[in-house]
């Protein structure tokens, strides 16, 4: 997950020269084994390197009084498109949610743990050092499952 999240940001630090705005604005919510949903702005790119492929992440940009990291990222078989993606449609998978008391939950296609759906509603590319830059719009929902005994599930949604 690390390595797609550094492949966004690279993507995008190389597309910056490129006089087009990179802004957007993302929102999250998080909720934790039930409990209530907390809103954090967050972090939605896409990107292609050639030593890593297609890549769509998404990662909380803020501070959660509860919850210390919700990341989620997908890599993909080809440029992404306007279109709704599940585990069939994509390489891999892989999200977690840390919570500040220690509590991990994660959605991995590998393991099938977990599910989601990102709906992209509008991709823009923007090519430059041979990367590309994607500017997404759209949606996220992820149910992350609770690992070494933390309880019931997670979910994230992210708008963007």
């Amino acid at each position: 997950m690390r390595i797609a999240l550094a492949m966004v940001a690279a993507a995008v630090a190389a597309a910056c020269g490129s006089g087009v705005d990179l802004s957007q604005t993302c929102s999250m919510k998080v909720s934790v084994s039930g409990g209530a949903q907390e809103t954090v702005n967050c972090f939605a790119a896409g990107a292609f390197a050639p030593s890593t492929g297609n890549a769509v992440s998404i990662a909380m940009n803020g501070a959660l009084p509860d919850v210390q990291v919700a990341q989620f990222g997908i890599t993909l078989p080809s440029a992404p498109g306007v279109r709704t993606y599940g585990a069939a449609d994509v390489n891999t998978s892989v999200g977690q949610v840390q919570t500040k008391a220690g509590a991990l939950y994660v959605q991995s296609k590998s393991s099938g743990a977990g599910t989601f759906s990102v709906v992209l509603t509008s991709v823009s590319a923007i090519s430059a050092n041979g990367q590309t830059a994607y500017l997404l719009h759209g949606s996220a929902t992820v149910t992350l499952v609770g690992q070494s005994g933390a309880p019931g599930t997670a979910t994230l949604t992210a708008t963007f």
